[in-house]
């Protein structure tokens, strides 16, 4: 009977251990859960903050790319002022007017250009832009923007006695 009642004993330690440990399990379990959820809140915070960071320096790149969009009309004379006009005379035009085609007036030619230089800045740039006689329009390279067309011909007119 000594030994029924010690594992009687025993099952009622093993039970009460066995209660504590559930317990222990439980309330370490719990403060885990706490822990995950907090740092998984402050992560939620953090990406938020990020988040809101990247929106605002959009915006703020977005603004400013708006603003440099506005003063198109603004910027185009500067542009023309940034043409190299020299380099697309070399690359496009030197062809023609180095005095091998006839009718075509030689870059540094007064007698040449002085009829023409007479007609004005805005109608040579017009003749080259929409053609003019045997010229082909900005000629003939369409892919030349306008602003490159036109530093070409300042750049022919004032070689040859013109004050573009």
């Amino acid at each position: 009977m000594n030994k029924l009642l010690i594992a009687v004993m025993m099952m009622a330690g093993l039970t009460a251990c066995s209660q504590e440990a559930k317990q222990e399990t439980q309330e370490t379990a719990q403060a885990v859960a706490s822990e995950v959820k907090n740092e998984v809140a402050s992560a939620a915070d953090t990406a938020a903050s990020a988040a809101q960071e990247a929106a605002d320096k959009a915006e703020v790149a977005a603004s400013k790319a708006e603003e440099a969009a506005k003063p198109e009309e603004a910027a185009k004379p500067a542009e023309s002022a940034k043409v190299d006009g020299k380099a697309v005379f070399e690359a496009n035009c030197k062809a023609c007017h180095s005095g091998l085609i006839p009718g075509a007036p030689a870059v540094g030619k007064k007698e040449d250009w002085a009829p023409r230089i007479k007609q004005g800045k805005d109608t040579l740039h017009k003749h080259a832009l929409e053609g003019f006689n045997s010229m082909p329009a900005k000629g003939g390279n369409g892919s030349l923007s306008d602003d490159e067309v036109k530093a070409a011909v300042d750049y022919m007119a004032n070689e040859s006695g013109a004050k573009f």
